[in-house]
């Protein structure tokens, strides 16, 4: 993906307050968010932020008469058909391979790859939302990427008041724009498949990395990916006031994608801390987004959320109870356990 320049922001600006009523809130948070993966034809726009906010619109609208979720559902599925552009985001995901394949490979690979990362975004974002009220989307910025593409920048408040970003990276196309990439919290969802496929590819086949997006997407596939490492407990360390996963957790964590994969049963249960500087409320979100940062990768390797439990201590139970730094690089930490 491009690299993004500086982002202008115009102040931030309401986009669409989502007031569902009743019981169909959970279908909101579950499909407001998810539905901007789903491809189809669109209305033509010449802003990229103007399709944003006509889309969160609509979406609005339809939540606010649906008289059942299958119905609300449906129509959202309707209103973003052209969002998506799925075979843009599978070319850049699959990079130098995807010239190598066929057209029928080529297909094939974006239909469950769109399945898969529809999948993925739903599940990260609905794990970050707050369970007693409607999100709030507000479109904040807009700038552009290079000649044809553009990058409109959103938030939506999430749980203990913090906010996710929510980067829809855009490429024109014809007199409108569509969705190829959502960066969630400064994370590429296209570029962290990217990385994975590349790895995939350069130690297995493109058969084989097939088969590991059918079983994510739950197409029918069943079976071991890799054989299960012997370990209970992955203990991943950040760097002050961060989420970031450093490459030695991301290392840890395919284990854990490994072993899930052949224990059909097995759970991953995520503790997120924080050292013990600082006021307990950030310090509970920061432990929460350290915990979700993990629970993120594992959904986007093809772990079921369904599947991980997340938990969080911030800086109730240090392991380590010294002032001093080598202290709290050690409470500064996400525990990974395996369970059945």
């Amino acid at each position: 993906m491009a690299t993004m320049g500086p982002i202008p922001n115009p102040g931030s600006r309401p986009c669409a307050s989502l007031r569902p009523r009743g019981k169909r809130f959970s279908l909101a948070v579950g499909t407001v968010l998810a539905v901007v993966l789903i491809s189809s034809p669109s209305s033509a726009e010449t802003s990229p932020r103007g399709e944003l906010e006509d889309f969160f619109g609509g979406v609005t609208a339809i939540l606010s008469v649906a008289i059942s979720p299958n119905q609300a559902q449906g129509d959202l599925r309707n209103l973003a058909r052209a969002l998506f552009d799925g075979r843009e985001a599978a070319r850049r995901a699959l990079g130098p391979a995807w010239d190598g394949r066929t057209g029928a490979e080529r297909e094939e690979f974006i239909r469950i790859f769109t399945g898969v990362v529809e999948h993925a975004f739903l599940e990260i974002v609905q794990s970050r939302l707050p369970g007693d009220r409607p999100p709030a989307v507000r479109v904040v910025g807009e700038g552009t990427i290079g000649e044809r593409d553009a990058v409109v920048r959103t938030e939506v408040q999430a749980k203990y008041g913090d906010d996710i970003r929510l980067d829809y990276v855009m490429n024109r196309s014809g007199k409108g724009w569509l969705v190829r990439d959502v960066v969630i919290d400064g994370v590429s969802l296209v570029g962290n498949f990217r990385a994975q496929f590349a790895r995939i590819l350069r130690t297995s086949s493109f058969a084989d990395l097939v088969l590991r997006l059918r079983t994510a997407a739950g197409a029918g596939t069943t079976g071991p990916i890799a054989a299960p490492p012997n370990f209970k407990v992955i203990v991943a360390y950040f760097d002050t006031s961060s989420a970031d996963l450093s490459p030695a957790a991301r290392r840890d964590l395919d284990r854990a994608v490994a072993w899930l994969a052949t224990n059909g049963h097995g759970r991953a249960l995520v503790e997120g801390y924080s050292d013990q500087r600082g006021d307990v409320r950030p310090n509970q979100a920061l432990a929460e987004r350290r915990a979700n940062s993990i629970r993120d990768y594992l959904v986007t390797q093809g772990v079921g959320g369904d599947r991980i439990t997340i938990i969080t201590y911030a800086g109730q139970r240090p392991v380590c109870q010294e002032p001093l730094e080598g202290c709290w690089v050690q409470n500064r930490r996400a525990v990974v356990r395996m369970t059945r």
